[in-house]
This record gives C-alpha cells, sequence and structure tokens, in this order.
C-alpha cells in the first residue's frame, strides 16, 4: 500500500487508477447514504477523489486503515457541501443513543438497511449518517452543517424513530 501512496504522490495515472478501484466501492456507498441519487453520489465520488489525489502529496499515512479514514473524510465533506450547495435544509431534532442497537435481531441484510436509510428526509438521514455510521459528536455536526448541537440530536432522534418504524414494516 505505501508503494502504491508514493506513486500515487507522484501523480502515477496507473496508481491512481489502481487505488481508485480499491476504494470506490466502499467510498460510493459512503456519498450514496447521504445523497438519494445514485448520480449524484457518483459525482460526489468523483470530485472526492480529484480532491484526494490533488491533495495527498501534502500527507503521510502509516497504513491503509488510516487513508481510507481520510479519504471517507473527504468524501463526508464532499457530500456536505453538495448538500449545502443545493441549499437544503436540515430539519429540527433530540436523543440518547442512535446507533443501530436493537436492529440486529430483526436480520436484515446491509442493502436493506441501506435502502431504509434512503428512505429517511434528508435533514434526519443527514444527521443519522454523521452521528451513527461516521462517528461525529453533535457538537462537530452541528458546527458542519451550522445547526444548534440540540438540532442535531433532536434529527437523530427521529431519524432513529423512523427507521425502527419502517424496519417494523419490512419484518
Amino acid at each position: 500500500m505505501q508503494h502504491l501512496l508514493a506513486l500515487v504522490k507522484q501523480n502515477n495515472r496507473k496508481a491512481q487508477e489502481q487505488l481508485y478501484k480499491q476504494f470506490a466501492d466502499k467510498m460510493f456507498l459512503t456519498c450514496f447514504r447521504y445523497l438519494k441519487n445514485e448520480d449524484d453520489a457518483a459525482d460526489i465520488l468523483n470530485s472526492g477523489f480529484y480532491k484526494a489525489f490533488k491533495n495527498i502529496g501534502a500527507c503521510g499515512f502509516e497504513n491503509e486503515i488510516a487513508f481510507e479514514c481520510w479519504l471517507r473524510k473527504i468524501m463526508v465533506n464532499e457530500a456536505l457541501m453538495f448538500l449545502r450547495k443545493t441549499k437544503r435544509e436540515v430539519k429540527s431534532v433530540e436523543i440518547e443513543q442512535v446507533l443501530f442497537t436493537g436492529f440486529s435481531e430483526n436480520h436484515l441484510a446491509d442493502e436493506d438497511y441501506l435502502k431504509l436509510i434512503q428512505n429517511l428526509p434528508e435533514g434526519y438521514r443527514t444527521v443519522f449518517n454523521l452521528y451513527a455510521i461516521e462517528g461525529y459528536s453533535h457538537q462537530e455536526i452541528g458546527e458542519m452543517l451550522d445547526i444548534a448541537e440540540s438540532t442535531s440530536r433532536s434529527q437523530l432522534s427521529r431519524a432513529r424513530e423512523m427507521l425502527q418504524n419502517l424496519i417494523k414494516k419490512e419484518l
């Protein structure tokens, strides 16, 4: 991996293509969690990789996991910038915890969960992804989305409630 990253830092097109192929599917799913439209997610994926290739020279990665985390953060930020540009608003909301706790006993496939998340209103979906999947705090989410911390908590609570109802309908 270190050798591949070194080649990418030198703008080696074949190395960039290999790195893209290695991470594109995972990063697409990250983008798609924020956007309902596959075309928008693909656009975000491409702009994210462009930004990564442009800025990779300034970064040193100890291992593949560090690189993947950095790349995922770029994709999330690109998706959030897209949402801001399209001027979609995040609605208000409150909660104690939001992970998929209690959902695993329902035995739905990952793809089914992804589809259910896609059915959430955009604001709920964005906060849910940032908190439950990406691991950001409510304070960080508030800063990223320019909303109050309590709004982030509220969005999360409502997203979780809506997901639980959607899961019940699926079963």
